[in-house]
Order: structure tokens, then C-alpha cells, then sequence
């Protein structure tokens, strides 16, 4: 292996000159463009949640989970008669 000094010369041709560049500069310009829509975004108004529209989803939420709980119920019910049958055969 060859050491590293100040007389080192690196063979690297001008296609991979060129794709370094065009990855920096890919880079830099997606870094740039992010930091822009993060400012953006923190200067737009926050979205105003009413009362109104927080009831409403929080009771669409409880009915839902009421939903699922009956149908818990059902399927254990359900599961149970498949047991019961199941130890008949036996």
C-alpha cells in the first residue's frame, strides 16, 4: 500500500471530477430547498381547531371503539360456540 504524503499524486479523471461536482451541488441544492420549505412552513398560521370540530371527532372516535367492542363480543361469542362444538367432536 502507498503512503499518503505531500508528493502523492491522485489519478482522477475528469468523469469523476464532474461526478463529485454534480453531487455537491445535487446536495447543497436539496439541503437549500428543504431549509426553505421548513421556513415556509413555520410562517404559515397554525390551523385554528374548533370545539365544535373537536367533539365531533372525538365522538366519532368513542363510537368506533364502541363499534369494535361489540364486535369483539360477537367473535367471542362466536368463538366460544366453535369451542363447544369442537369438544363435542372430541
Amino acid at each position: 500500500m502507498a503512503e499518503l504524503s505531500k508528493d502523492t499524486k491522485l489519478k482522477i479523471s475528469i468523469e469523476t471530477l464532474i461526478a463529485i461536482s454534480v453531487g455537491i451541488f445535487t446536495t447543497a441544492g436539496f439541503y437549500f430547498s428543504v431549509q426553505a420549505q421548513i421556513k415556509e412552513a413555520m410562517e404559515k398560521p397554525e390551523p385554528v381547531i374548533t370545539r365544535q370540530e373537536y367533539d365531533l371527532k372525538d365522538n366519532a372516535i368513542r363510537k368506533e371503539i364502541m363499534n369494535n367492542r361489540d364486535l369483539i363480543e360477537r367473535n367471542f361469542e362466536k368463538l366460544e360456540k366453535i369451542e363447544e362444538r369442537l369438544y363435542k367432536l372430541n
